[in-house]
């Protein structure tokens, strides 16, 4: 089968395939890799592979483009590789995908590698379809997540099942860092395309947590159920990693910084809504007294 074969039947594919020759460049780009990061083909054929459209990030905000590139890897030793990494939208989001890379060999020698990968779509809790419910009342219209009207109801439901069945659940804030400061240098439609970006982040990376919801004009909130304490702090880490890899795409302002501070804590045998509420919330001050950039959970 010639390549031209080859490559008609990638993109009836799902999956996004995309094909580098010896110098890591990119020689195909199918269609499904043009919905999945919203690159197209014009763009992205003959481009090198660490130029980083698509800046993949490992769980600890690597960027494996520069350093511990699969596809270099498999390269280099002709071994298939497999696992889960973070890529960057064309918007500027993250999303996961589970990525496969595969040599190509003529005659025994290497002289490609193709890269096949699928967005990673676990359950996705109800809390956060609210939007597709069409039931407005409930949903921020800047963000499209639960508004604090849900996310309250979400914190009281609960702290019901806590009490009658003891389900522990857990709590994080997470705070944008310097907000008020992006308003004022860039412009308050920058400080809104920056809520967005994150929102569309959390949403894509972060698919079991119960609740992602907007808490208020600049911080969001996470709900966790059933959580070891030890899952709850990578978790939180890996949020503040994602929101520092993340960054505005198509627009004249790509220099803002984006971090986040993040207080949590999982529930107490002695507390109510708000004795969580305010811990959260004091946890999460100390975090902004760090300097930002940093995650306080107990």
């Amino acid at each position: 089968m010639a390549t031209s074969d080859y490559q008609k039947v990638f993109d009836t594919l799902h999956e996004g395939v995309i094909m580098f020759d010896t110098d890591r460049r990119v020689t195909y780009w199918n269609l499904a890799a043009k919905r999945l990061t919203g690159f197209s083909s014009e763009e992205t054929i003959g481009s090198l592979c660490h130029d980083n459209i698509l800046n993949h990030i490992d769980d600890h905000g690597r960027m494996l483009c520069l350093d511990g590139c699969p596809s270099h890897q498999t390269m280099t030793d002709g071994k298939v590789r497999e696992r889960v990494i973070y890529l960057q939208h064309k918007r500027g989001y993250r999303i996961p995908v589970r990525l496969r890379t595969i040599p190509i060999v003529e005659d025994g020698i290497v002289v490609g590698t193709i890269e096949i990968f699928i967005e990673v779509t676990e359950f996705k809790h109800p809390f956060n379809k609210m939007s597709a419910c069409g039931n407005q009342v409930l949903v921020d219209a800047l963000t499209h997540l639960p508004n604090r009207i849900m996310t309250e109801h979400f914190i009281k439901t609960k702290m019901n099942d806590y009490k009658m069945l003891g389900i522990p659940f857990g709590l994080a804030i997470v705070d944008l860092d310097n907000f008020e400061a992006i308003n004022q240098t860039y412009g308050m439609g920058i400080g809104d395309d920056v809520l967005k970006l994150l929102s569309e982040s959390f949403v894509h990376c972060f698919k079991t947590v119960d609740i992602i919801g907007r808490w208020d004009n600049d911080a969001f909130i996470f709900g966790f159920s059933c959580l070891a304490k030890d899952n709850f702090i990578k978790i939180c880490d890996k949020i503040r990693i994602i929101s520092e890899s993340s960054m505005l795409r198509n627009t004249p302002f790509r220099d803002v910084d984006i971090s986040v501070s993040i207080g949590g804590s999982l529930i107490r045998r002695e507390d109510d809504a708000q004795i969580l509420l305010d811990r959260v919330h004091g946890y999460l001050k100390k975090a902004k007294m760090k300097g930002g950039n940093n995650c306080v959970v107990k």
